[in-house]
């Protein structure tokens, strides 16, 4: 005796379609890390958020700012510690017309600091960190987080700059606020000077 078994095509191909779905809900619920031990799955570095529109860039640290005078500079000095000003023993001249150096040193967080000055207005102030109290890293990271990207980037040198300020972070731990208008001026006059120098010792050659 033959059995004869008929199956309800629309029910089986419904039953069909529910299984496949199924199957594929229960194996997009896997990746490969979800077979490897918690402690062993690749983990993604860190994103490094970077500032999309940087702030203008400082005119100096703490009370100091580019551009003060001789005596505005000593006054602020005198009224922080932590450079460790001792007064006028600090004052300098520098070698040229009109250049003056003022510069510190404690045995705090700021081991040693210079400001330079030119016609009565600092235009450079640097900076030397205690490296048994600071680390590249941290200025690093505390500067790109408030600046945004770095204008050049390499391993002893950073540094940020607009059409007044450049701001720089170097190796081991030095960061440097620099006038640009004046440092600028400054340049130009000491290649004109290198070109006379130059004019005249080629004067001097031709008449050999």
């Amino acid at each position: 005796m033959r059995i004869r078994i008929f199956f309800d095509v629309p029910a089986f191909f419904v039953c069909a379609v529910f299984m496949q779905n199924l199957l594929c809900a229960q194996a997009s619920r896997f990746t490969p890390n979800s077979f490897v031990r918690p402690d062993r799955q690749k983990k993604e570095p860190p994103v490094l958020e970077i500032a999309e529109n940087p702030k203008t860039l400082p005119q100096g640290y703490r009370s100091i700012k580019l551009g003060m005078s001789v005596e505005e500079t000593k006054k602020a000095l005198k009224a922080d510690s932590l450079f460790g000003y001792r007064g006028e023993r600090d004052v300098s001249l520098l070698p040229g017309e009109n250049r003056m150096l003022i510069e510190t040193s404690s045995d705090g967080y700021l081991e040693r600091c210079w400001f330079q000055f030119y016609e009565d207005k600092l235009y450079t102030i640097i900076l030397n960190f205690n490296p048994e109290k600071m680390d590249f890293y941290s200025i690093f990271n505390r500067l790109l987080a408030k600046y945004g990207e770095p204008e050049n980037l390499s391993p002893e040198i950073v540094r940020w700059q607009n059409e007044r300020v450049l701001l720089s972070l170097e190796r081991p731990i030095s960061v440097k606020y620099i006038d640009r208008e004046v440092f600028d001026k400054l340049a130009d006059m000491s290649k004109v000077e290198q070109t006379v120098f130059e004019n005249i010792r080629d004067g001097i050659l031709e008449a050999l």
